[in-house]
């Protein structure tokens, strides 16, 4: 079964280590084709979670920085919510997929500035500024139940 033709619910997948100009969607036809989902010969397995209502590509030791979670460091996460693993797609969601994660830190991204103006108007202006909180998870290991 190939994908050519086939429909997949994956919008505007994150891939790691891209910068902000760099974010990219992901397209069906990026991921290699495979037929099994085993690990075939040492390659890594690669999957298309979600959560925090995004979606991330990920493989086997992928760093993901992602909407924060309340766990502390050194903590296992399981991702329940996978779309994709290497040639199969989920309807919604594939059922005998895990994958696992440990979070490594919790914190804030920088601060972004948010300026508000109404032109031709000096008094209705607002600065005002933000920081998201974030938890940097490493992925483990992606395993087929």
């Amino acid at each position: 079964m190939t994908l050519k033709g086939k429909y997949a619910k994956i919008y505007k997948c994150v891939v790691p280590r891209a910068t902000t100009a760099q974010k990219r969607f992901l397209n069906i036809y990026d991921i290699p084709s495979r037929r099994v989902l085993e690990n075939e010969g040492g390659k890594k397995m690669k999957a298309v979670i979600e959560t925090g209502g995004k979606q991330y590509y990920v493989t086997e030791g992928t760093e993901l920085y992602i909407e924060k979670l309340d766990l502390e460091a050194g903590k296992k996460v399981k991702f329940d919510k996978v779309l994709m693993a290497n040639d199969e797609i989920g309807h919604p969601y594939l059922t005998n997929v895990e994958v696992t994660g440990e979070v490594v830190k919790n914190g804030k991204a920088k601060k972004i500035v948010i300026f508000k103006y109404v032109s031709k108007s000096r008094s209705n202006r607002k600065k005002q500024g933000h920081r998201q909180p974030y938890t940097k998870v490493v992925i483990k290991s992606i395993k087929v139940k």
